[in-house]
Formats: C-alpha cells, sequence, structure tokens
C-alpha cells in the first residue's frame, strides 16, 4: 500500500490541476477573481446524498478553464455522507470540529480540525461528524468527463453504529451539545437550558470535575461487567424516570452510537410511559425527534403501532393475574384488566425490544425512581428473560452514578433476596 501524499506533495497536485494548459489567451478574462461570503449560500445536503443535518456551501466551480471545485461542508452530531467515490480523488481540509471517514473495508478514523485528508481516486468511503460532536471540512476535487463524485448507497443506521461504537464517549473535555432545533442555539439543550460539557463543570466545580473525568468517563463506563449498549439502557431509563432533560440528547446520541437502533430507543420511551408516566415519555419524545431528525431517521424506519407480537408464556401469565387478580381485583378493577391486557399481553410482548432489555430498562426505572416494592418481581424476570446476576450487579454500580446512591443502597437487600433464592445461583 503506498503511504499517503504528503501536505506539499497534494497542495502541488491542486495547484497544477489549475494551472497547466491555463496560460492566459487574449480569449480569457485574466483578472484575479475574489468572491465574498455575502456572494455565497449555503444550503441543506441533498436527502440522497447525505443522512442527518448537512449544509453544503459551495465556494467555487469547475467550469472551462478550471477543472477543480470545492466546498464548505457542515456535519450535524450523527450526519455523514453517503458511501461514494471520486475520479481524481479529494483532499478534505478540516477547519471546525471532530469527525470521522472511513474506508469500505476498514475500520472509521478519526478527523480534527487542522487535519488534511487525501482520498485517492476510486477509493469508496464516506465521511461526517461522530455521533457527539460536528464536523466542517473544506472539500477540493477535480473533474473528470465533467464529473467529480459517483453517490453510492447511503450508510446505514447500523453501520455507522457499528463502526463508532468504539469512538463514543459518554462526555469529552471538548464535546459540543447536540443542536436540537434549527432555530436555537447550539449552546441550547431542547429543555431551554444550556447543555454541559467538561470544560462547563471544571468552570464551577474542579471536584465534580475531576470525579467525572477520573472516575464516571475513566472507570466506570469501562468496566467490563457490562456492555456500552447496557449502559446506555441503563442511564436513559434513569433521566426518562426522573424526568431530566437537558442532558438527554447527548445520551440519546451516544446510545445510537453505541450500538441501540432507533427502533429499540422508540419502544424504549413507549415502554417507560407505563412504568414512569405518561408525561416522563412525552418529555422523553420532545427530545428524541429532534435528534431522529438531525440523523434523518423516519417515522417509517421505526416499530409501527400495531405488530405481530411475540409468544406469550401463558401458564406464567396465567399464574401473574391469578395472584393480582387475587390481592386487588376488588381494590382498583381498572388497574388489574389494564395490566393484564395492556401490559403483560401486549407492551411486553412487542418484538422491537427484547423481553430481556425490556427488563433492564424497567429495574433501572424501578430503582432511579426509588419504587423499591416492584424490584424483586421484575429483577427475577428479568434473570429469567436473560440478565445475568453479574450484569445486574454491574447495573447497580451505573445507577449508582445516574440516580443516586441512596436509590442503590435502598434496592440492594432486595436485590440481594433475589440473588440468594434464585434456584440457579450462576453468577455469570
Amino acid at each position: 500500500m503506498k503511504p499517503p501524499p504528503s501536505v506539499a506533495v497534494l497542495f502541488s497536485v491542486l495547484v497544477s490541476a489549475t494551472t497547466q494548459a491555463q496560460v492566459p489567451s487574449a480569449d480569457l478574462d485574466a483578472r484575479i477573481e475574489i468572491v465574498s461570503p455575502a456572494a455565497r449560500t449555503a444550503n441543506p445536503g441533498a436527502s440522497d446524498n447525505f443522512t442527518g443535518r448537512v449544509q453544503v456551501e459551495q465556494l467555487f466551480a469547475a467550469r472551462a478553464g478550471r477543472h477543480v471545485s470545492g466546498g464548505r461542508v457542515t456535519f450535524q452530531p450523527g450526519a455523514r455522507s453517503a458511501w461514494h467515490t471520486h475520479p481524481a480523488g479529494q483532499i478534505l481540509i478540516v477547519t471546525a470540529g471532530t469527525g470521522l471517514v472511513r474506508q469500505w473495508g476498514g475500520p472509521p478514523q478519526t478527523i480534527r480540525q487542522g487535519d488534511v485528508v487525501w482520498i485517492p481516486p476510486g477509493v469508496k468511503h464516506w465521511h461526517g461528524a461522530t455521533p457527539t460532536t460536528s464536523m466542517t471540512h473544506i472539500a477540493i476535487q477535480e473533474a473528470v468527463g465533467g464529473k467529480v463524485v459517483d453517490w453510492l448507497e447511503r450508510v446505514s443506521e447500523e453501520q455507522y453504529s457499528a463502526g463508532t461504537a468504539k469512538w463514543v464517549a459518554p462526555m469529552t473535555a471538548h464535546a459540543e451539545p447536540i443542536t436540537t432545533h434549527a432555530e436555537r442555539s447550539p449552546s441550547r439543550s431542547v429543555a431551554g437550558g444550556p447543555m454541559v460539557s467538561l470544560s462547563d463543570v471544571e468552570s464551577v466545580s474542579p471536584a465534580l470535575a475531576a470525579y467525572t473525568r477520573d472516575q464516571l468517563l475513566g472507570d466506570l463506563w469501562k468496566r467490563p461487567g457490562l456492555s456500552l449498549r447496557d449502559r446506555s439502557m441503563v442511564t436513559l431509563a434513569v433521566l426518562i424516570a426522573r424526568n431530566q432533560a437537558v442532558q438527554m440528547a447527548h445520551y440519546v446520541a451516544l446510545a445510537l452510537g453505541n450500538g441501540v437502533k432507533p427502533g429499540e430507543l422508540s419502544e424504549i420511551i413507549a415502554h417507560l410511559a407505563f412504568y414512569c408516566g405518561w408525561e416522563n415519555a412525552m418529555s422523553a419524545v420532545r427530545v428524541v425527534k429532534n435528534v431522529f431528525r438531525e440523523r434523518g431517521i423516519e417515522p417509517d424506519q421505526l416499530p409501527p403501532g400495531s405488530v405481530d407480537l411475540l409468544p406469550l408464556n401463558e401458564p406464567a401469565e396465567r399464574q401473574r393475574a391469578s395472584n393480582v387478580e387475587q390481592n386487588f381485583g376488588g381494590v382498583a378493577p381498572g388497574v388489574v384488566h389494564y395490566t393484564t391486557d395492556l401490559l403483560f399481553r401486549d407492551l411486553w410482548l412487542r418484538p422491537a425490544l427484547s423481553p430481556r432489555d425490556r427488563s433492564l430498562v424497567t429495574v433501572s426505572a424501578l430503582i432511579a425512581s426509588g419504587q423499591v416494592a416492584q424490584v424483586a418481581y421484575h429483577l427475577n424476570r428479568a434473570m429469567d428473560n436473560g440478565l445475568t446476576q453479574s450484569q445486574a450487579s454491574e447495573v447497580l454500580t451505573q445507577l449508582a452514578f445516574y440516580a443516586g446512591w441512596p436509590n442503590v443502597f435502598s434496592a440492594l437487600p432486595v436485590v440481594k433476596d433475589v440473588f440468594e433464592k434464585r434456584p440457579n445461583r450462576n453468577p455469570s
């Protein structure tokens, strides 16, 4: 494999492309041309060629006697180009933010302000923002036969998430907040207050910043007992349960980067409406709607309202329903009715979120809300659905940081009792 050319070589190629066989003649206007910013416009990137919110500003176009064109492209968090190639290659000059470039068959590479990227002719690739930061670059390419690019298929959410899961961190020292409304300043959250970066924390509480950097980011999110995907779902369950919207957009983007599918996020919100309250779910809808919009995630990519349900464990459900009816049927028949028909014969059987993951977010939300009385049943159900004892233990560790130590310690005696009474106490 040939090493990439140096920056000097890149610019010599660019200069030669624009000057060879272009000696001014009497037939050409040889005056220096200056185009002010006011004379240029930025337009949204074409939906066929980009995913998410992208602005494209043409700086200069190819024309007779000049085969090179250039533009400035800004990608909001999660936005990216489709797969594409360039017949004569492309130069990217990153002018702001942090982004990603990925060659077909290779891993994503992080690109930052000041980097110059050379993409050889014919190499299939995409470039764009990370899940949590925006990125702006200048793109320069030469036309061959009047064409500078060949657009291919879009980068799917699965391809993007799989390629960025290891890159994503919950917060970075220079993390940019996700813009959740086009008309709002990027420094505002969907809840109307400022998004919080690590530098913000440092300016108010250096001790909290140190704990965030060293323990939360440097240790907790790197612990091996629970996957990043599971940690993201646990954390989102806490934010929804406690109606904490200021940082929610950041953690939604993090979850997508850590492998949580858009359809699973959609189902988590619907599920937690029953366990945390309808209005908490509506607050989450307000945040997630804008993250989905920025990433180009449309309603037709999400699970519909009516679906074919998973098979029901009839004996187990009959026993549960009978116990509830005997205990509470005379107290609140409406609650008992909806619990059976709506929750356990419908909601829990929707296939876009696995029973194990439904249990995971339910237990997390209950502990975050201080609802200890319900934890034993749902933790047993979670472990019946595939959550291991070691994973359940690590869920508590994650919850301590995001729901608070008192809520976790209130749940610990219940969890201990569940562990001790399980017929198969395999901790793995």
